[in-house]
């Protein structure tokens, strides 16, 4: 059994809308402003950084840049052409598409010289880089990641983030177990590591249980 989990880049201009079927969808706002038009419910307007979760039918407006993290019962490999274009990054993630799940949405900030602990947290997750730099641990892989890049986590690798820039930050959003709704996923990797320093700041976007559409 698999669930999908997507982030997508749209740009969107005052003569074109978007329309979407229902999902569990974190719309973060890169640039510009948009207003989205629910089914059965009030309009949201979002400017510049902000980011909301909506799992209905929408319409978008605007005249901005939106990064959507997205869940789905489809696999990757199931993907539309047009759809894949717009794709940054995508992982299938075994779980079952059935039975709810906790969708986590927020934000990380690193100050000059932020280092974090290794540490892995309780499930996986994707992350793109706002603006700085960042060397990366995952394991026994480095990266040097810079604005604009995303990547994937499983929770289960070691981890240490390092800030190469004056600041530095990214949005992520997590696939969680719903028992862990408005719990910290953040996982020392030893008592030592524990015992350090987080070295960032992190701003909570949403912390919802969803469950995914039905097929058809």
């Amino acid at each position: 059994m698999t669930v999908s989990l997507t982030l997508y880049e749209d740009r969107i201009a005052p003569d074109r809308t978007l329309n979407w079927v229902a999902a569990p969808r974190g719309l973060f706002v890169r640039a510009g402003a948009i207003r989205v038009e629910r089914h059965a419910a009030a309009p949201l307007s979002l400017r510049a950084e902000a980011c909301a979760l909506v799992t209905e039918p929408l319409r978008i407006a605007g005249d901005g840049e939106i990064w959507t993290f997205e869940l789905s019962r489809r696999p990757i490999s199931a993907m539309a052409g047009e759809t894949a274009a717009r794709v940054v990054l995508a992982h299938d993630l075994d779980l079952d598409p059935d039975q709810p799940l906790l969708f986590r949405a927020d934000r990380i900030r690193f100050a000059a010289g932020g280092v974090t602990p290794r540490h892995g947290h309780r499930g996986p997750g994707i992350r793109r880089l706002l603006y700085g730099r960042l060397a990366a641990e995952i394991g026994d892989m480095l990266h040097r990641i810079e604005a604009g890049n995303a990547w994937f986590e499983t929770g289960n690798a070691p981890v240490i983030g390092r800030n190469l820039a004056p600041a530095s930050s990214f949005v992520r959003a997590l696939v969680l177990d719903p028992a862990l709704k408005g719990q910290p996923t953040f996982l020392p990797w030893t008592p030592e590591d524990a015992a350090k320093p987080r070295g960032v700041r992190p701003e909570l976007y949403f912390d919802e249980i969803v469950t995914l559409p039905a097929p058809g």
